[in-house]
């Protein structure tokens, strides 16, 4: 058996096993105890994977949490997204022949893909539409007033915000992902030291089979 070629979840019951059937058995601790495997370094071993348990269970969580703000956010951005692309399709349409409104409005060229470039081209768009009066004033033809483009730059504070949220959540997934990792080598490590004690110890006695060793 390689351990560290099991499962997590294999690892875990295997582990949990092997420690736990050692300390029942006197014999198997008789012979493991000049190796300095002790009740406390047994308890080394658990608390490892009582560790990895408690992250498993925080990585599952991180894991809902960032899918769903990654979700929140792509709702956001497309309903923001769409209104944006509606009122700059009429900007085009006004300005199309006024090449220095085009520039200030951000409007040389397609709409940004990437989000973060996306919002500064809107933010752009908005406060530039605002400073010029004469642009309110060629939009109030479409119906399109000074106040509903306040309220559309207003609302690129929520995709801001979905953003700001989203990249939180997968900060903190990443972070669970990287301690997970680092206790699963951590149990591996200790695991394959624990595992060559007691074969030294035990040598090939059915005892082995009793801490998740095969006899061969």
């Amino acid at each position: 058996m390689y351990f560290d070629k099991l499962p997590l979840d294999q690892k875990l019951g295997v582990g949990h096993i092997a420690i736990e059937n050692s300390r029942r058995s006197a014999p198997i601790m008789e012979r493991i105890i000049p190796y300095k495997y002790d009740e406390t370094r047994l308890h080394q071993g658990e608390e490892i994977i009582t560790r990895i348990e408690t992250l498993t269970l925080q990585w599952k969580s991180a894991k809902a949490q960032k899918l769903l703000a990654t979700q929140e956010l792509k709702t956001v951005s497309k309903e923001v997204k769409t209104t944006y692309r509606n009122t700059r399709r009429i900007a085009f349409m006004l300005f199309k022949d006024q090449e220095p409104r085009r520039r200030a409005l951000a409007m040389d060229g397609w709409s940004k893909r990437v989000l973060s470039q996306w919002l500064e081209e809107a933010r752009q768009f908005y406060t530039n539409s605002l400073a010029d009066p004469e642009v309110p004033h060629q939009f109030s033809t479409f119906g399109i007033t000074a106040k509903r483009l306040n309220e559309e730059k207003n609302l690129l504070a929520k995709v801001e915000k979905a953003m700001a949220n989203q990249e939180k959540k997968a900060a903190e997934a990443m972070e669970i992902t990287r301690l997970r990792k680092l206790a699963v080598k951590e149990l591996d490590r200790w695991m394959s030291r624990f595992f060559t004690i007691l074969r030294l110890a035990l040598g090939k006695s059915q005892w082995l089979e009793a801490v998740e060793i095969v006899v061969k």
